[in-house]
C-alpha cells in the first residue's frame, strides 16, 4: 500500500466528518476542519508551512475525483464518494437545527444576501475575505468578542488555513471550518450543475468552463502535476 502522512490521515467517509462537529470537546480544544483535493495536494507538496498545519492541526477530509481515484488506486479503505460543497450544506443544517452562533469570514456578499429570510442561520458576524494584514487584528478581536460557536472561513487554500490557525490561537472550544468558495454556491452567486453530473465526477469541467480565467491553470496544468507528484512520492517511498 502507498504510504504518505497525508493520505494516511485523510477522512474518507462523510459520516466520520459529520461526527467531528458533534463530538468536539467544547471546553478544551478547537476543532479545525478542512478539505483536501488535488489542488490542495499540489500546494501541500510545495508549501511546507501549509503542509505542517494540515499534518498537525486540521481534521482533513477527501474532496474531488482526483484524490478519490488515488485513494482507490492505492487501496485505502473508502466509503461512498462525497464532495465538500454537499458536506458543508449538511454542516450548516446541523448548526441551524441547534441554533449555533455562526461567524462567517470570506467572499464578498451583501448583508441582505446573508440574512435572507429563507435561511435560518444564527449569523452573529460577517467579514468579507479581502482584508489587509493590518485589518486582521481588528477582525480577530471582533470574533473573540462575539464568541461564536462556529467560524466558517472561505478564503481559498492556503490563506484560509493560515488565518484559521491564527484565530484558533485566540479561542477555545470552537469549530473552525474552511470551506473555500462554498459560500458562493450556498448563496447562489455561482451555479452548480445537477447532482447527477456531480456524482460522476465531472463538476470540475463545468467549473472550469464557467470560470476559465480563474480555474484553467488549476485544472489544465494542475491535474497532470498532481498525478506526477503522487507517483513521485509513491516511488520515493518504495
Amino acid at each position: 500500500m502507498h504510504k504518505s502522512l497525508i493520505f494516511d490521515k485523510l477522512i474518507t467517509s462523510e459520516e466520520e466528518t459529520l461526527r467531528l462537529i458533534n463530538n468536539r470537546d467544547r471546553l478544551l480544544n478547537n476543532c479545525l476542519i478542512t478539505y483536501f483535493n488535488q489542488h490542495c495536494y499540489n500546494i501541500y507538496s510545495s508549501n511546507k508551512v501549509y503542509q505542517l498545519l494540515i499534518d498537525k492541526n486540521f481534521k482533513t477530509y477527501i474532496d474531488g475525483i482526483g484524490i478519490f481515484l488515488v485513494m482507490k488506486i492505492f487501496r485505502y479503505p473508502m466509503g461512498s464518494r462525497f464532495n465538500a460543497t454537499d458536506l458543508n450544506e449538511k454542516f450548516l443544517q446541523y448548526f441551524i437545527e441547534r441554533n449555533y452562533k455562526v461567524y462567517i469570514v470570506g467572499g464578498k456578499f451583501s448583508k441582505d444576501l446573508l440574512t435572507s429570510s429563507n435561511r435560518k442561520l444564527n449569523l452573529i458576524g460577517y467579514r468579507d475575505g479581502f482584508f489587509t494584514d493590518s485589518e486582521e487584528e481588528e477582525l480577530l478581536l471582533d470574533i473573540c468578542a462575539k464568541d461564536p460557536d462556529v467560524i466558517i472561513v472561505g478564503m481559498g487554500v492556503p490563506k484560509q488555513e493560515f488565518f484559521s490557525i491564527r484565530l484558533s490561537n485566540r479561542l477555545k472550544g470552537k469549530s473552525i471550518i474552511c470551506v473555500g468558495n462554498f459560500l458562493e454556491f450556498y448563496l447562489g452567486t455561482i451555479k452548480r450543475i445537477p447532482k447527477s453530473f456531480r456524482n460522476i465526477g465531472v463538476e470540475w469541467i463545468f467549473r472550469m468552463i464557467s470560470e476559465p480565467g480563474r480555474l484553467w491553470k488549476r485544472y489544465i496544468i494542475g491535474t497532470p502535476l498532481f498525478f506526477f507528484l503522487v507517483m513521485k512520492e509513491y516511488f520515493s517511498n518504495k
